[in-house]
């Protein structure tokens, strides 16, 4: 897809291809990444370089002197890895907080309250022996949302919870 527009949209404008590449591109590589999320350092690394790839298209930058951290800093676009984990972690909040079809009761187990963790909707991690349970989506995603700080885990509405998370660093 990123090669039919790299084909399609020659001598366009930087937001042109900004908007076909976030539409075309980046929407296919993010769907259904809250179920499917490559953990293996080989797949994250082939998903990234799609987006480096983007980046080039983009700013129109090939020499290889060219710096694309800084195309990506500049373009204001965070990794996909990044992206992925907000959006499981958005998915989380959605299942703690029944805006979906989906029971938390027999995969979140509440961790009893203690003053001094960081936020009281903490739950217990899975125990896992195999890598199939492992990279699944909630043992996954548990440790990711037990690390948010109190602002975001505990925010009163999924507009406030995503706002929380476009400020932290993962």
């Amino acid at each position: 897809m990123l090669g039919f527009l790299k084909r399609n949209l020659r001598n366009t404008s930087c937001e042109t291809e900004t908007n076909a590449y976030i539409s075309l591109v980046r929407y296919n590589l993010e769907y259904c990444c809250t179920v499917w999320n490559p953990h293996r350092k080989n797949l994250v690394h082939k998903v990234e370089m799609v987006q480096r790839r983007a980046a080039r298209f983009t700013t129109n930058r090939y020499h290889n002197t060219s710096s694309v951290l800084d195309m990506l800093h500049n373009l204001h676009w965070e990794t996909l890895e990044t992206r992925r984990q907000k959006l499981q972690l958005t998915m989380l909040y959605k299942i703690i907080h029944q805006l979906v079809e989906i029971d938390p009761g027999p995969f979140l187990t509440p961790t009893k309250p203690r003053p001094m963790l960081p936020h009281s909707t903490r739950f217990l991690s899975y125990s896992t022996s195999t890598d199939v349970m492992k990279f699944n989506f909630f043992p996954r995603c548990i440790p990711l949302w037990n690390n948010l700080p109190a602002s975001a885990a505990e925010a009163h509405s999924l507009a406030s919870f995503k706002n929380e998370l476009s400020g932290l660093l993962f």
